[in-house]
């Protein structure tokens, strides 16, 4: 039986579903990597692997069901398995009670383009950097950097056909004493490596490690501190993916009203901060209409061609829009919101690097990024987490010296009212989501009475 490209097996695929119709993506994806410790490289790596994923919607007592099945496909008999499973799923599953009529979404003129090559150019941009930092013996270098590419296919039963390409560039480093009781990190999200300068991210570390030989032994507790944009990032992405209308009208979130209804129109700050996600923004752009195989509370396989809008969920301090699908809106009584893969947040009165915010501070704390992130309490989003890489004590607005790390309890809600200056936003890689979510472009800030519940013994 002859073989199928990913083109082929989509299109075989919207062939043999029922008069119900359903939804089906084929993903190319293409990645290089290079990850290198104690100053060498260890592994290199090339990627290539293709997957079918097929919504098959089919009548059930009630209504519609819907259910997904993956897997990697060669032949028609393949697709045929797979389309077995997705309808057997959707009759176990029941009503689906999102669906929706599926919309007439673009017809994309090389959507029978082949999959995007992906070449070994911009990783090997950064071997000269790379080769010049493995010389330095001041510390030992540890890191990680991938160039992915993506392209999809996705085609609806209602006509729709859409071919995206999708790259993503991450580079990591991190500079470790010998004696392994410092550690310094720099990373670099968004679209591509080549604009990564190694030289730069290697002359951060060092600096960093060496501002942490003066050690300032620091008790848990609330202290102003400055958060980096990284460490911010971390921070809104969880705010981002927790602000579901449903979950919110609901009465199952932070973002629900106690009195009954959403929050959406309350202000949580009192400066002109923004939250938001954008397809184009630039930097960081991402897939430009929804594609969704299951549905959640944030989005429904129903949806998929509609276009993805700036989707803004706090403008200038207010709470002013909750992610959703066009079901979950129309429960919620709130405008239809989708949200793309990425985030923005700034704030219109940030200014300066975030040097020269910690430098406003006076005295505080300069956190680095944040690790191992968990919800303590989805009522009020209160997270927890460790600081990692150098906590740094401000004093006079000059770095005195390195703390001990912290556990750390807070709500990035909460956070918002108690932020007291920002710098501008700029491109950063959240280093908790980094393996989810690498487009991120966002600001540095300053936060009073951030709760630093205990000291940490991590490095």
């Amino acid at each position: 039986m002859k073989n199928l490209n990913i083109q082929e097996a989509v299109e075989y695929a919207i062939s043999k579903l029922g008069p119900e119709g359903g939804v089906v993506a084929g993903e190319s994806n293409a990645a290089n990597n290079l990850r290198w410790a104690n100053s060498a490289l260890t592994t290199n790596g090339d990627s290539r692997d293709e997957t079918l994923s097929i919504a098959a919607f089919t009548s059930v007592e009630g209504g519609i069901g819907s259910s997904v099945a993956s897997g990697q496909v060669r032949t028609q008999s393949d697709v045929d398995d797979l389309m077995a499973q997705s309808l057997l799923a959707a009759k176990a599953a029941g009503i689906s009670e999102d669906a929706m009529a599926l919309v007439d979404g673009p017809v994309h003129a090389d959507y029978a383009a082949p999959p995007a090559a992906l070449d070994l150019s911009q990783l090997a941009q950064l071997g000269p950097g790379l080769n010049v930092t493995f010389r330095d013996r001041s510390a030992d270098f540890f890191g990680y950097a991938e160039q992915a590419q993506d392209t999809l296919y996705v085609a609806t039963s209602a006509g729709t056909r859409m071919r995206f390409v999708q790259n993503t560039g991450r580079f990591e480093i991190c500079a470790k004493s010998s004696e392994r009781d410092r550690s310094a990190w720099s990373g670099q999200g968004g679209t591509t490596l080549q604009e990564v300068n190694v030289a730069a991210h290697s002359a951060e570390v060092l600096r960093k490690l060496d501002l942490q030989r003066n050690k300032i032994s620091v008790e848990p507790g609330r202290h102003k501190v400055t958060l980096t944009s990284s460490a911010t990032a971390d921070l809104m992405i969880y705010l981002m993916w927790s602000a579901a209308a449903r979950d919110a009208a609901e009465g199952r979130s932070a973002f629900s009203n106690p009195t009954g209804g959403t929050r959406v129109g309350e202000r949580l700050s009192n400066r002109l901060i923004s939250l938001f996600s954008d397809p184009h923004a630039a930097g960081i752009e991402t897939i430009d209409h929804v594609v969704n195989l299951g549905s959640s509370s944030l989005s429904s396989t129903f949806d998929t061609g509609l276009s993805l809008p700036k989707s803004e969920i706090i403008t200038d301090g207010v709470l002013t829009a909750l992610g959703s699908s066009r079901h979950a809106a129309d429960i919620a009584k709130l405008p239809f919101t989708p949200m793309a893969d990425n985030v923005v947040f700034q704030d219109s009165a940030g200014h300066g690097s975030v040097d020269e915010l910690a430098a406003r501070m006076g005295d505080g704390l300069l956190v680095t990024c944040l690790w191992y992130i968990r919800e303590v309490d989805p009522q009020n989003l209160l997270l927890t987490g460790l600081t990692r890489d150098g906590v740094y004590v401000v004093r006079d607005g000059k770095i005195a010296g390195a703390s001990n790390n912290f556990r750390f309890n807070e709500s990035p809600i909460e956070i918002l009212s108690r932020i007291t200056d920002a710098g501008a936003a700029q491109p950063c890689l959240p280093r908790e989501w980094a393996d989810w979510f690498s487009r991120a472009y966002v600001a540095p800030i300053t936060v009073a009475d951030f709760n630093l519940s205990t000291k940490s013994d991590a490095i």
